[in-house]
């Protein structure tokens, strides 16, 4: 199936690959400025959402799982290729549990000036606040403190940004 680009809310100046897929295009915004290169795929079930702020990038090969749950990217954010966003997955819960029946469904929320190295994994849940880099190769799960270095796997916190850094 060949999903459709028509119907996504385009910021004025913002440019969208057309090897971009994107399905249910009306559960998505662009912001001022913004891009998105080649070869992305975002799936949003129909209670989904993406949005993304002004003059913020992904760039090729990024893949959003997102289903009926939301990913929110900031403004002046910067995500490396390959990067993978996944709100919707399986997960697994003690003994009893079936891992095909049990699933774990949360939003990805990241702040403004964020930088995602490439090839990283952002996991459901994940909250990234203002000002912070992440090295490439990194998992990421949970609530990342702003002006922040982190790096991983598991992504943990290696430094502090001072002003001016």
């Amino acid at each position: 199936m060949r999903f459709k680009r028509k119907g996504v809310q385009f910021g004025a100046g913002s440019r969208f690959d057309r090897s971009v897929d994107v399905h249910n295009p009306q559960n998505a915004k662009i912001g001022t400025g913004s891009i998105l290169y080649k070869n992305i795929s975002l799936y949003i079930g129909s209670d989904g959402s993406f949005k993304m702020g002004n003059h913020s990038h992904v760039a090729p090969f990024g893949y959003f799982l997102i289903d009926k749950n939301k990913v929110e990217i900031g403004d002046h954010v910067a995500i490396g290729p390959f990067c993978t966003f996944i709100c919707h997955s399986n997960h697994f819960e003690g003994e009893n549990k079936l891992f095909s029946k049990n699933y774990l469904d949360e939003n990805i929320i990241l702040g403004n000036n964020v930088f995602i190295g490439a090839q990283c994994t952002i996991l459901p849940g994940t909250i990234i606040e203002d000002n912070v880099v992440i090295a490439s190769n990194s998992v990421v799960k949970g609530k990342l403190e702003s002006n922040s270095v982190y790096g991983g796997s598991p992504a943990k916190k290696i430094k502090s940004l001072d002003n001016g850094e």
